[in-house]
């Protein structure tokens, strides 16, 4: 890959112009191109990163910003511009033509390519994957490894005729004379703020607000404390090195009230405000929506659910404060209720070589029975227990219910039957047909029985047939407002003297006819 490096047309000048030295812009313009060299080669022969689209990156990003010192030193402005496209979109104006016979400057035309476009990263990228951001206080892009950011910059030739039209700008502080005699040159303009993000000239009586002309050169016979070799021999010993830099207050971290999580349908709340802005003077609270251009916040931001929102203290004085930690919260708005109903149906039973099922799936009641009932006593002659195994399920209609509560989902009537020869069934699966109207959603979950036919003996418990629960949390699931509800299941016993619940067990006792209830609830997984 080759880094995108754009030119720039020089305008505004003459070739009957005789000029005996360089303007200031005109030694920017070189340093930064130098810059821009400087950026290929530490990518061609081993950058910071690893891997060409990293290295790429990273060239880019300098020749970037040697673009943007350009732009700025020229008049340019990229106030209030947060979206690193809308950034780049801004520098592929020119100044209007008429402005181009007194502009002394190099960047009468366009800096960036037409072509030129931003690719944001995504969810899906690799972790610790570099990607530049904007920093709105610097006024410059850099690099990271975290935060929504710019994965790549590359060339649409879709965009080649494209025109972003002209724009203007601030006075130069280096024009041609407009007139036909007099002086070649002269300064139209007055320097700007240092401030970008506020519009003030810096206090000379505070040089910590920026640099102070006026100070005093410090005694250059005194050396400053911890300076020196310290105590070893050799290069130097263990000690000393010069003093460290202050370290920076850092703005206080925004939150937000409420906070993020999960709420009832009904209490989900209608906006979200930021509390905790630094002091005015030096900072901006500014906040994020998905993950799309920064703004500033100016009073209760509108909530939708599953409505993801970053904000930040931005600090306007960098030579004092350093911003805040970013503060990210989602806010999530559970389901009003769900309402449907359901159909059961049962198939693939499995068992022994002699498994003998009976399936009846017609009807509003379905039933499934296994086994053979007759004993063989030889010389013809049978005795038949007459009672199978079966399971029989009576759907229940649902209404309005909320999520994570348990509801009744069907009734169910099993019986412990007396088989012979290992015929009974030991496992089938109920299919069941939902069609909810809250949310309106078709599917069909699989409720995978498992049977187990225990031995007789007098001990009722140890004789106890198992129905067990193979998956009580089904493959049922659906997302609504960046949530989603899987449903879940389990037993209750309606009479203790036929039958007894032990997790997801349910055991049933030798010749019982037990009454069940199949419960369900749909859980959120927030």
């Amino acid at each position: 890959m080759t880094p995108i490096i754009s030119t720039f047309p020089i305008q505004g000048t003459s070739s009957k112009v005789c000029r005996g030295g360089f303007s200031v812009l005109e030694l920017v313009s070189m340093i930064a191109i130098l810059g821009i060299i400087t950026g290929v080669l530490v990518n061609t022969f081993g950058g910071d990163f690893a891997g060409t689209n990293a290295g790429k990156l990273q060239a880019d990003v300098a020749g970037l910003n040697h673009m943007i010192a350009l732009y700025l030193a020229d008049g340019g402005s990229l106030a209030g511009l947060s979206s690193p496209q809308s950034i780049v979109d801004k520098m592929k104006r020119s100044r209007p033509q008429s402005e181009w016979q007194q502009h002394a400057g190099v960047v009468s035309g366009k800096l960036l390519d037409v072509r030129l476009q931003a690719r944001m990263s995504s969810s899906s990228d690799a972790a610790g994957t570099p990607r530049a951001l904007w920093d709105r206080t610097k006024q410059r892009f850099y690099i990271s490894t975290s935060g929504s950011g710019v994965k790549e910059f590359y060339l649409d030739n879709a965009l080649a005729s494209a025109d972003y039209g002209s724009e203007t700008r601030g006075k130069s502080l280096y024009a041609f004379n407009s007139s036909k005699s007099g002086w070649v040159w002269y300064n139209p303009g007055t320097p700007g703020t240092p401030n970008y993000m506020d519009p003030t000239m810096m206090n000379t009586a505070t040089p910590a607000s920026g640099f102070d002309p006026n100070e005093t050169a410090p005694d250059s016979t005194t050396p400053p404390s911890g300076s020196g070799g310290g105590t070893g021999g050799g290069d130097g010993g263990s000690g000393g090195g010069p003093d460290s830099q202050p370290t920076l207050a850092m703005l206080t971290t925004p939150v937000f009230t409420p906070s993020g999580g999960t709420f009832a349908f009904g209490s989900f709340p209608a906006t979200v405000a930021l509390v905790g802005a630094g002091p005015a003077s030096a900072s901006v609270l500014m906040y994020s929506v998905n993950g799309g251009g920064w703004q500033t916040y100016t009073g209760p931001i509108p909530l939708t659910p599953a409505m993801n929102i970053q904000a930040q203290n931005v600090s306007t004085r960098p030579a004092e404060f350093t911003s805040s930690n970013i503060n990210s919260q989602t806010w999530y708005r559970l389901i009003s209720g769900f309402t449907g109903t359901d159909t059961g149906s049962w198939g693939n039973a499995t068992g022994g070589p002699n498994l003998v099922t009976d399936t009846q799936n017609t009807g509003t009641t379905s039933v499934f029975k296994s086994g053979n009932t007759k004993l063989d006593l030889g010389g013809g002659q049978y005795l038949d227990a007459g009672v199978q195994n079966s399971l029989s399920f009576t759907p229940a209609g649902f209404n309005g219910i909320t999520p994570n509560t348990w509801f009744d989902f069907g009734a169910m009537m099993i019986s412990n039957g007396t088989t012979f020869y290992n015929s009974e069934a030991t496992g089938v699966t109920l299919s069941v047909n939902l069609s909810l109207t809250q949310p309106a959603v078709n599917y069909t979950a699989y409720i995978n029985l498992g049977l187990v036919s225990t031995p007789n003996t007098s001990d009722p418990l140890s004789s106890a047939d198992i129905v067990q629960l193979l998956n009580p949390t089904t493959d049922f699931t659906v997302t609504i407002d960046g949530v989603q509800y899987r449903l879940e299941l389990q037993w209750q016993s309606l009479d203790p003297s036929s039958s007894v619940v032990q997790g997801n067990n349910l055991l049933i006792f030798e010749g019982a006819n037990a009454a069940v209830e199949l419960r369900a609830r749909f859980t959120s997984n927030f």
